[in-house]
């Protein structure tokens, strides 16, 4: 067995129990974090910053930090924000910010034009705990606020060499669930800032052309 193949073998054991949920899903999804893990590092730049939206239990920012010259993480629920703070706090090149994504996402971003490339996790949708079953922040109606983040996103398209934009629970935007909109708005975004898109495993992936 060689390396590539004792690694995957690993990978595999590790996330079996997930792996075998999916598959009695028949692979609906969402996909396990593990796949969505293995779709962020495939889509890493090097020396790159990644900011994240949505620190959640810090897991994802957990692993950017591995692929990341620095990580940077926004958490709009103040318990969420502690609890990851503590859970992450041994780790030097991750900082963790309090508070809306549309309201601090300009000012990260600005800050922070002495990296060449740029990866940027929009996953700060959802307004709910799912580990305790309750809701953290915003309402139904104002919890998603991905088109402003793009607003903001769409503002440095020059100041970056390459930008990567990851816009995680694709399945949602059909524009017919709470305020998301539908795919078809993120599509017209990508040809209108001169971005190609994909999308894998319920990640829509937007690259800076």
């Amino acid at each position: 067995m060689n390396f590539r193949s004792l690694k995957y073998f690993i990978w595999t054991i590790k996330n079996r129990k997930s792996l075998k949920n999916w598959k009695i899903r028949n692979f609906l999804p969402p996909s396990p974090d593990s796949i969505k893990h293995q779709v962020l590092i495939n889509n890493n730049y090097s020396d790159s910053l990644w900011i994240e939206t949505g620190t959640y239990y810090g897991e994802t920012t957990k692993l950017l930090s591995k692929i990341s010259k620095k990580t940077i993480s926004i958490e709009a629920d103040k318990e969420l924000f502690e609890t990851s703070k503590k859970k992450l706090k041994n780790l030097k090149n991750v900082e963790l910010f309090n508070g809306k994504s549309e309201d601090l996402l300009d000012k990260l971003i600005s800050e922070n034009f002495d990296f060449k490339n740029i990866c940027i996790y929009l996953d700060a949708h959802l307004c709910q705990d799912h580990l305790k079953n309750i809701q953290t922040f915003g309402s139904e109606d104002t919890a998603t606020p991905i088109l402003k983040e793009l607003e903001i996103i769409k503002k440095y398209y020059g100041k970056f060499e390459k930008i990567n934009v990851l816009i995680d629970d694709i399945r949602l935007f059909y524009g017919n669930f709470q305020n998301y909109p539908d795919k078809n708005i993120l599509v017209d975004w990508c040809k209108e800032n001169n971005f190609s898109w994909e999308i894998e495993h319920d990640i829509f992936i937007c690259k800076k052309k």
